[in-house]
């Protein structure tokens, strides 16, 4: 038996160049130590005395200073490179973020959270366009699903050590969240080489920018499906909470049934990445785009913890097949010189759909019939699927037959 996990694990590691490991070791470790941001609000409010409020603004920030970093971020990473706008993302942000733990005053610490955000989130898009530039097209999906696993798998032990952590020091979260950044930008400052594709002397190559990924219009109407797509998720933020509070569940028993979204994660992800391997990308998004819409569906047919298990289970099948499939999509979609840019605009389809869905999700369990948001959430998984394929067979034709 551990032979044979040994020899598994073995032939994994041969399947994908040994610098990608490199790569996926960091981001384990980085996001092993991503404390901060699951309790800020808590400290924001204990160790600062924030009001509410106030705390949710801080919060809001972060996440628009992440917003702006992800299609900056992907500039930056095809113009200076994807080696070193890591390396300025992670020790950047580790410098912010143990300033972030020392400042007391709200204007402060408002204008650290904005540039946390910002200088936090500008690695990702180098790292998607990294895995690009290592990572054969047909071993995409496989590398891009690999990577997500060591994020759900270091984050769903980040809040628990974040926890034992608190409770001898809150400062002691931001140290340690600065320590795992800069150990990964050690490992990418030691052993990750700079993979930017050279540009061709060609003058439309040379001005490339942002104004060509907007004018790809079939890139862009992906993003836009994808955002319609994520609608659906993000409700797990607010209205899938308020949704429990209502049914008279405690917070104890939300926190323990959306675990079962990380369990899942972990064990499936490998899985189900390798054996979508070889399917077609927008028929699984477009299966993922129903999945969702069914697992958050069926949270309003039963107010059991049971159905509620099953209807997370349901629905993070649909996020384990989207993420990696989605990613290597876009990653074959870009022209090399325009890889980080491309993943820095898609990125968008998560944060726009994180600031817009809990809002819309919000006023529909709060002012329309109580099955109202989930049947929504279920005809916009049916719509986006109808969607996706409807463009695969428009992107084709138009491939076949050029004007």
């Amino acid at each position: 038996m551990v032979s044979q996990v040994r020899r598994q694990i073995t032939s994994v590691y041969h399947s994908l160049p040994p610098v990608y490991w490199v790569l996926w070791l960091g981001t384990l470790i980085d996001r092993l130590g991503s404390f901060v941001a699951p309790l800020l609000t808590f400290y924001l409010t204990v160790e600062r005395g924030l009001s509410v409020a106030e705390a949710g603004l801080i919060v809001s920030l972060w996440g628009g200073g992440q917003a702006v970093a992800s299609v900056v971020g992907g500039v930056i990473a095809d113009r200076v490179g994807r080696r070193a706008t890591m390396l300025l993302s992670l020790s950047g942000a580790a410098a912010l973020l143990l300033a972030l733990g020392t400042a007391k005053s709200l204007g402060a610490i408002a204008v650290l959270s904005v540039c946390v955000g910002f200088v936090g989130q500008l690695f990702r898009p180098a790292v998607a366009a990294f895995v690009s530039d290592v990572v054969p097209e047909a071993d995409r999906l496989r590398a891009f699903g690999y990577l997500y696993w060591a994020i759900n798998l270091g984050f769903s032990a980040a809040p628990v050590l974040a926890g034992l952590l608190a409770r001898r020091s809150y400062f002691a979260l931001f140290i340690a969240d600065a320590v795992t950044m800069l150990a990964f930008a050690a490992i990418v400052a030691l052993r990750i080489p700079e993979t930017r594709p050279t540009l061709a002397a060609s003058a439309p190559e040379r001005h490339a920018g942002l104004r060509d990924v907007l004018a790809d219009r079939s890139f862009v109407l992906l993003v836009v499906l994808m955002i319609a797509m994520t609608l659906v998720p993000v409700q797990a933020a607010v209205a899938l909470a308020a949704h429990f509070a209502g049914q008279g569940h405690s917070p104890a028993t939300y926190g323990a049934i959306l675990a079962v979204n990380g369990v899942l994660i972990v064990l499936l992800q490998p899985v189900l990445t390798r054996w979508l391997a070889a399917s077609d990308p927008i028929r699984v998004l477009a299966a993922a785009s129903v999945i969702q819409g069914v697992g958050f569906f069926i949270h309003g047919l039963s107010s059991s913890v049971s159905a509620h298990a099953v209807a997370v289970a349901v629905w993070t099948v649909g996020e384990i097949i989207s993420a990696p499939t989605s990613a290597a999509l876009v990653a074959n979609m870009a022209p090399p010189h325009l890889r980080g840019r491309y993943q820095g605009v898609f990125s968008l389809h998560w944060t726009v759909a994180a600031c817009v869905g809990p809002v819309l999700g919000g006023q529909l369990l709060a002012h329309a019939e109580p099955l109202a948001l989930w049947w929504a959430c279920l005809a916009d998984g049916v719509v986006v699927a109808l969607g996706l394929l409807i463009w695969r067979r428009v992107r084709s034709r138009c491939r076949i037959e050029p004007s």
